[in-house]
């Protein structure tokens, strides 16, 4: 069976887990301590980051877009990625406005301001981050375009990948008012069987199927 090494706290390890349920994957879960990470880490991934897939023949695969997309592609039954080249390459572009802009803005925030009460905020560096989220958040709201998904019509990984940062933004006082359609996405996603899957706490994960 294949093993998922991941972080239960990191927002891409996050995201392949609910894809792996949405999927109907088995896997064996190696859930790491950010703390004392596996001796093996690196011979696995030369980044030492997580996620990282071990296929059953023991072949490593880290990344979790490159996990989604191979995993995508050999499992059984519909593909969450669209076969239609430019749907593809739009949940691509979807990943990359996660991945380089709304979620290293939402973690600089949680390293200024996590763990401080309002009063002990950076105010510069809080409204830099937050301007740029709100930012992102519109461009999402504006690809939704009124319709059920980012792209296409059905779920894909780009809003996966959007889920975990969504349900973050009240910790820094945002939230979706101004994104109706942002808050009906989050709110439905909330409600997924995969979705819950992915946030249950250690210890009640192992092999999670849909």
């Amino acid at each position: 069976m294949p093993t998922l090494y991941h972080y239960f706290d990191c927002p891409y390890c996050f995201r392949v887990r609910a894809f792996l349920v949405e999927r109907e994957v088995a896997y064996s879960s190696n859930l790491v301590d950010r703390g004392a990470p596996p001796p093996e880490l690196f011979s696995l991934n030369p980044l030492g980051k997580l996620p990282i897939w071990v296929t059953d023949k023991g072949r490593p695969i880290f990344g979790s877009r490159t996990i989604i997309r191979f995993v995508d592609a050999i499992a059984p039954g519909t593909p969450l990625v669209p076969a239609d080249p430019l749907q593809a390459a739009r949940v691509s572009m979807t990943e990359d406005l996660i991945d380089e802009a709304l979620l290293p803005a939402l973690i600089r925030l949680d390293r200024e301001v996590g763990g401080k009460t309002a009063d002990q905020w950076d105010l510069k560096v809080y409204r830099q981050e937050t301007a740029k989220i709100q930012a992102m958040l519109e461009v999402f709201e504006q690809l939704l375009g009124g319709r059920q998904w980012l792209v296409g019509d059905a779920l894909s990984p780009a809003d996966l990948a959007l889920t975990q940062p969504l349900t973050i933004l009240e910790r820094f006082g945002l939230d979706l008012s101004a994104q109706p359609g942002l808050a009906d996405l989050a709110e439905r996603l909330s409600k997924r069987g995969s979705i819950i899957a992915a946030r249950r706490p250690p210890g009640s994960q192992a092999s999670p199927t849909a």
